[in-house]
């Protein structure tokens, strides 16, 4: 465990997220336990760590906003079911801090949205994020919460579009 003095610690930033989301105060709770990050299914594919995140925001590290790591968040909400803290809800903080990604001009880059992509069609094509399991199937309501979500986001449409560029390279590769 990293050994912090009281001068490492600056407060604004995490006033400020809590000034614009003020269940994002219940980060504060976060012990480094891990449990977050044993069962997400982002650092599996990425090098996704919300402890670090965490940390950045309570230490006022405001180059968080920059990070790749912020957009490799899949919003399964399993952080939030397996925290041991009541209310820590990791998933909003994640929305909070690519909200004020994009507020200060940053936003994602090309090759942080082709991860979640990736992910995104790996999710709707086989129902799976990653290829080793996380435990129990979702829940039916969650299924059809996540179908909304994806309709809402466009994301099938994204997915079909992929799909039909796919196949003109495959054709244009063919050879004569």
């Amino acid at each position: 465990m990293d050994e912090y003095s009281d001068s490492d610690w600056n407060w604004d930033f995490y006033n400020e997220l809590v000034e614009e989301v003020d269940d994002n105060k219940n980060i504060i709770q976060c012990f480094e336990c891990g449990k977050c990050v044993g069962g997400c299914p982002a650092t599996k594919v990425s090098n996704f760590n919300i402890r670090k995140i965490i940390r950045k925001v309570l230490r006022g590290d405001k180059s968080v906003l920059k990070d790749s790591d912020i957009w490799y968040c899949y919003l399964c909400e399993r952080c939030k079911r397996v925290c041991p803290k009541d209310n820590v809800n990791i998933p909003l903080l994640i929305i909070n801090l690519r909200n004020e990604s994009f507020k200060k001009g940053f936003g994602p880059r090309y090759n942080d949205l082709r991860k979640y992509v990736e992910m995104s069609e790996r999710f709707l094509t086989k129902g799976i994020v990653v290829e080793d399991s996380l435990g129990k199937a979702l829940p039916k309501e969650r299924i059809a919460e996540l179908n909304e979500i994806c309709n809402f986001a466009r994301i099938n449409y994204v997915f079909k579009a992929s799909e039909i560029n796919k196949n003109k390279k495959k054709k244009s590769k063919k050879p004569n």
